[in-house]
């Protein structure tokens, strides 16, 4: 920006003597990216040699790292005692900057420290030389605010037309920019799903809300990873901010889902996990599922899991093998319609375990025995006593057949 326009933002520039005053106050009363990266162009539109050609801002693990890029060329030691760049930081985005970082010459070498933007001196920064136009400074995160504001100011102090100091700016009009270092909110429950309790397909809606206060949402998607698996697939995609509900197919067993988040400046959150339980269908339990009976009796019923039961009668059994893999401890549950007279011998490992009756459950769709399995456990459910028969709807077991 030619001097001529300055006045456009010339409130930014503090008085010379003041800067070159904190800089060497700073000096000599002091000891020694997972985000966006984003560029800032300029026009060839000021006199002296730190023309402003592009800034940009990138990341460390620990850092925000500020580059300054130059039309023409310079020396660290042609800064002298009056020329220097400046990032200036807007913490409150009310056009009054709460902290400058300088780069500069002092010492024999190029120098980097943090200000109040008053006479204030915070600390020193590190500073780098990358090429004859290009310079780079890095400001600890532990000192910026969640967002923040940020222009570019230099100031080349020299010849005419310069003898007065030649200033350009990046942006050269308001707004600054905006800076976003915080992820997203993920909002969502973590509370187990057993879609069985509201659908009768694997089809059911994973709702959560998402949102992000400072660059806005970007995308957001819904991750699966099955109890065997270990890495995660994406079974939705989305964009925007709000409360989202979509239609998930899921996969019969046990499976746990999540939600990753991405703002307008690529700040990643990764929410929390659910487990969603999708039980196999009393048609398909082969081969842990076996029926005593070669032809056991199938019936359409428009309120069952799928829309089939399988019913068995007196002295009928279901043997269920069930093999562990690693991993936490997860529940077996029989699925089955509610109410009834029958009583059911359930076995565990060949062993008497407990028995069920149809007195204690009503509805459609009842858990009807459930077992927190840890290793690998054999059930066999026996009718023993059946004036109307006894119904399997589906068993919540292993994600894979």
């Amino acid at each position: 920006m030619s001097r001529e326009a300055k006045s456009h933002r010339a409130w930014r520039k503090l008085p010379l003597a003041v800067l070159a005053s904190l800089l060497i106050t700073g000096l000599f009363s002091a000891g020694p990216a997972s985000a966006h990266t984003v560029t800032r162009t300029d026009g060839n539109d000021s006199p002296g040699k730190l023309d402003l050609r592009s800034t940009s801002v990138s990341h460390t693990s620990t850092g925000v790292v500020h580059k300054v890029t130059t039309y023409g060329t310079w020396s660290a030691r042609s800064l002298g005692n009056d020329s220097f760049f400046i990032i200036q930081i807007d913490k409150n985005n009310d056009r009054n900057y709460e902290r400058c970082a300088f780069i500069f010459f002092a010492g024999g070498r190029l120098r980097g420290s943090l200000t109040n933007c008053g006479n204030t001196f915070i600390r020193y920064l590190p500073v780098a030389k990358l090429s004859g136009t290009t310079a780079k400074i890095t400001i600890p995160k532990s000192v910026l605010k969640p967002a923040y504001w940020w222009g570019v100011a230099s100031l080349w102090d020299g010849p005419a037309p310069c003898g007065n100091g030649c200033v350009d700016f990046v942006p050269n009009t308001f707004p600054d920019v905006l800076h976003d270092l915080t992820p997203p909110v993920v909002t969502m429950t973590t509370t187990p799903l057993r879609v069985w309790e509201t659908s009768m397909t694997p089809l059911f809606n994973f709702t959560f809300t998402v949102s992000d206060a400072h660059s806005g949402m970007k995308s957001w998607r819904v991750e699966r990873r099955t109890f065997e698996e270990s890495t995660w697939e994406v079974v939705s995609t989305g964009t925007g901010s709000g409360t989202k509900n979509p239609a998930i197919t899921g996969v019969p067993g046990h499976s746990f889902y999540r939600v990753v988040a991405v703002d307008r400046h690529g700040n990643v959150k990764t929410g929390p996990s659910r487990r969603v339980y999708v039980p196999r269908d009393d048609r398909d339990l082969s081969p842990q599922g076996t029926y005593n009976d070669l032809t056991p009796v199938q019936v359409p019923d428009s309120q069952a899991w799928m829309e089939t039961l399988t019913f068995l009668g007196l002295t009928d059994s279901l043997s269920y093998d069930y093999v562990e893999t690693a991993g936490p401890c997860r529940p077996f549950e029989l699925i089955g319609p509610g109410g009834g007279d029958w009583t059911v011998q359930v076995d565990v490992n060949g062993v008497p375990y407990t028995t069920i009756d149809g007195t204690g459950f009503t509805g459609d769709r009842q858990v009807l025995f459930s077992y927190d399995m840890c290793d690998s456990t054999g059930f066999v459910f026996t009718v023993t006593e059946a004036n109307v028969e006894f119904a399997v709807d589906g068993i919540v077991s292993k994600a894979t057949v």
